[in-house]
């Protein structure tokens, strides 16, 4: 979708720290019903702003893509919160970590009416409200609807538009610049990389940003690598090989 006649909505959007490119965030869902032992689903993505478009590439065979194949309405959750990150990436969260908001969303409709002698067409609005999983422990969301999805044999293209806009908290994270923090994010973008393919170029630049993350992280993003040697422990285990 072009977004020229929702600037004020791209405005609010670098407010909350998506912006031009490649935005990271936590997407959360509602899941879909194959799963019913887990309400929501929540995985960090990028989302993609270029050309004046904004939109979603998704994977075949991820919770995410699956499912919104069938949802229309999903939450980009801003965190600066390594450990949601490393969690969300390997590991499902439990339905704890979840609250809702509810978007509503008014659409107009002709129907029918009937006049003494004919029947004639009135026009209605109606509204169709919808409940959004979002993360507790994130500091700000934007709800996103889903508008046309093109599929491919591997890949689902996604185009968005952002429809509302939230803050949990009051501080102002989700916009810190902190080496260690970003080490977080890349590490796990190899990770899910050499989990898919097993090619082991990949263990260096995860290692190299063990080390960055050890080297100038925070505490919570010391947590996060904590988790992130856990599980590539368990991939190396899964793989045969020497952990």
């Amino acid at each position: 979708m072009v977004l020229e006649e929702t600037k004020e909505n791209l405005e609010k959007m670098k407010g909350y720290g998506i912006s031009e490119g490649i935005s990271e965030i936590i997407l959360t869902t509602k899941n879909a019903i194959d799963k019913p032992e887990k309400k929501y689903n929540a995985a960090p993505i990028g989302i993609i702003w270029k050309n004046n478009k904004l939109f979603l590439h998704l994977f075949k065979g991820t919770n995410t893509r699956r499912n919104l194949m069938t949802e229309e309405y999903f939450a980009a959750n801003i965190t600066d919160d390594a450990v949601l990150y490393a969690t969300s990436t390997f590991y499902d969260l439990e339905d704890e970590h979840f609250s809702t908001v509810l978007v509503e969303e008014k659409t107009a409709a002709n129907k029918p009416i009937a006049t003494s002698s004919k029947t004639a067409a009135e026009t209605t609005i109606e509204t169709a409200a919808e409940n959004i999983p979002i993360l507790k422990e994130a500091n700000r969301y934007v709800i996103f609807k889903c508008l046309s999805k093109t599929e491919s044999d591997d890949t689902t293209i996604i185009d968005i538009e952002p429809v509302l806009f939230g803050k949990i908290r009051d501080e102002d994270g989700g916009k810190l610049i902190n080496r260690g923090f970003n080490s977080v994010i890349d590490a796990c973008v190899h990770m899910t990389r050499y989990e898919k393919t097993k090619n082991p170029t990949y263990i260096d630049h995860i290692r190299h940003h063990f080390n960055l993350i050890h080297r100038c992280g925070r505490k919570r993003d010391k947590e996060g690598l904590a988790i992130l040697k856990k599980r590539l422990i368990e991939i190396e285990l899964e793989n045969g090989a020497e952990p």
